[in-house]
């Protein structure tokens, strides 16, 4: 009898970002999802230079790639991560590539003034040009998908998926207790770095302002360079999220206070009203103040947990690993199934 019999796919990721000790916070949601491929069954290696001059970093990568694939049937599929990172991917022709983009990889950076910035033009070009030699595109929205460009075949649409064995319902009041906080205010969590210009902090610190005009007091905590379970605490541990962004492509700061049933007050970003348009206590605003502040003002008054986490079950990190591998697998198709072989079993 001959049984065909699948090994596990091994592949090679490639990326900028990844947790290190020094810096917890950087590209958690790429180490989440090789952790679920690992738990899918997956071989999962990481190429994440050290730290250094940027070209060097890119250099070292795409050698790295190089020579890692260079016999042909080490790897099933090589998975870059951000533009000129999926370029040190794609710098061989042995493997399938499978380029995973951001954001600003096809958009770009928005400049306060509301200017697009344009010096990263020479990114937005490679990054769609890539789109067009990769053997697979995922993006994280339909807008991302739309600005790269590139054929309706080889491009999937799957938003970062949510760990939800760690970001889960817990009580506010031993959340506060556990971080020191005032058990009787409110709290309005901001989970971005304020120093970028399309977080947009400033319009969160006018939201606060209007909240307070409305006789509301509320504390605007801004959460960031966190570990990740230090930021499950301080979403627990808030009355809601605020998330006030110029553009995004699929926000995991949104998707992480859902899964612990907290509300979101948010600007029309990305795929922020796919995600928490049915919701109740979340609301899609307009990107003022005196909106955002009422938005607030509601989800302050709200007695009982969201039903987040249920509305959001499709995005759980397993269910996103299975579209993630089906994805591979299309890459696949056409080229050598090194993953399979056939044994006779007598």
């Amino acid at each position: 009898m001959s049984i065909t019999i699948r090994k596990p796919l091994r592949v090679l990721m490639v990326t900028g970002i990844y947790p290190r000790e020094d810096l917890p916070h950087s590209g958690t949601f790429i180490k989440s999802q090789a952790d679920s491929l690992i738990a899918a069954g997956l071989e999962i290696e990481v190429v994440h230079p050290k730290p250094g001059p940027i070209p060097l970093r890119y250099a070292s990568a795409a050698l790295q790639v190089f020579l890692k694939t260079l016999k042909g049937h080490r790897y099933d599929i090589v998975h870059g991560h951000y533009g000129l990172w999926c370029l040190a991917a794609r710098r061989q022709w042995t493997t399938p590539v499978v380029a995973s983009f951001l954001g600003d990889d096809l958009f770009g950076k928005l400049l306060p003034d509301g200017r697009w910035r344009k010096r990263d033009k020479p990114v937005i070009h490679v990054s769609r040009w890539l789109c067009h030699v990769v053997d697979a595109v995922i993006v994280k929205s339909e807008g991302m998908k739309r600005a790269a460009r590139a054929p309706e075949s080889k491009v999937f649409v799957i938003p970062n998926g949510v760990d939800f064995e760690l970001f889960r319902p817990k009580a506010r009041a031993d959340a506060r207790a556990i971080l020191g906080w005032d058990q009787d205010r409110h709290y309005i969590h901001f989970g971005n770095d304020p120093k970028r210009g399309p977080k947009n902090f400033p319009l969160a610190q006018a939201s606060i302002e209007r909240l307070h005009k409305r006789g509301i007091l509320a504390e605007l905590v801004v959460a960031n360079g966190l570990p990740q379970a230090k930021v499950v605490q301080y979403i627990n541990a808030s009355n809601a999220l605020i998330l006030p962004s110029f553009y995004e492509g699929s926000p995991n700061i949104v998707k992480e206070a859902m899964a612990c049933n907290v509300p979101v007050i948010a600007t029309d970003v990305g795929d922020v009203s796919q995600v928490i348009g049915c919701t109740k206590g979340c609301e899609v605003c307009p990107g003022d103040p005196d909106t955002l502040a009422a938005a607030l003002e509601e989800a302050l008054l709200m007695a009982e947990p969201t039903t987040g986490r249920t509305d959001i079950a499709h995005l759980e990190n397993s269910i996103v690993a299975l579209q993630v591998i089906a994805v591979y697998e299309r890459a696949l198709k056409g080229k050598s199934p090194f993953y399979l072989e056939e044994e006779m079993i007598r």
